[in-house]
Formats: structure tokens, C-alpha cells, sequence
């Protein structure tokens, strides 16, 4: 049996309205249904793969303040970070070169660094003053 192009034509507007269709129904129900929320979200967290290009999207678009406010809110996760720069060499230097950029923040690490120098001349616990 032979199909023709305006059989086709109408299978894919049909098949594009329905697309279509769901995908608001879809939208629809992420917003409103907590359970579905709670699904959806539970399924993107257990792939990796599904959760490093969710990651992508969030960070990319109108979301990526709100993700590094919510990032930076997270204790944890902020030490983890922390833990992060303070083993990459370049990532420190790039830390430290954006912070001096600030005459405020110049003098305040500065200030820690002398702290740390001044330690340094240190060995072992501090006699007690009378």
C-alpha cells in the first residue's frame, strides 16, 4: 500500500499537534503535581548522565544566579568547594588575583598573610606572660 504526501503531511502536523500537546499537559503537571515534581527530580538525580546536563542547563541560562545562590547557601557544598580551590594551584591564583582587585579585600589578605608570616617564626606553644 502507497501513502501519499498529504497522508504523510497529516500524520506529521497530527503527530506534532499531539507532541505538542503533551508537552504542555507536561508542563502543566510539573507545576502543579508535588508527587510529580518529587518523581521527575528523583529520576534526573539518580542518572548521572541526566544530572550533569540538567547542571549544564541550570548554570547556562536565567537560573544561574539562583543556582550559585543556592550553592553558596549550602554549607557543605561551600566547603566542598573551598576543599576544591585550596588543592588546585590555578584555581587558588585565580581566587586571589580576583580578590586584590578590591583595595579592601588587597589589604585584608595582606593582613593574613603577615598573620601567617608572623606564625611562621612560631614553634611550639606560646609561653604563659605574668
Amino acid at each position: 500500500m502507497r501513502v501519499s504526501w498529504s497522508r504523510w503531511a497529516g500524520i506529521a502536523v497530527l503527530s506534532g499537534t499531539l507532541v505538542l500537546g503533551c508537552a504542555g499537559d507536561l508542563s502543566k503537571r510539573l507545576a502543579t503535581d508535588t508527587a510529580f515534581q518529587a518523581a521527575v527530580m528523583d529520576a534526573i538525580a539518580s542518572n548521572p548522565e541526566l544530572a550533569s546536563r540538567m547542571a549544564d542547563r541550570l548554570m547556562g541560562g536565567e537560573s544561574h544566579a539562583l543556582v550559585m545562590e543556592r550553592v553558596l547557601a549550602n554549607g557543605p557544598t561551600v566547603q566542598g568547594l573551598m576543599a576544591k580551590v585550596a588543592q588546585d594551584q590555578t584555581v587558588l591564583d585565580g581566587v586571589l588575583n580576583l580578590a586584590v582587585q578590591d583595595s579592601a579585600m588587597r589589604a585584608h589578605i595582606l593582613t593574613l598573610f603577615e598573620g601567617m608570616r608572623m606564625m611562621k617564626g612560631r614553634t611550639g606553644p606560646r609561653a604563659p606572660t605574668e
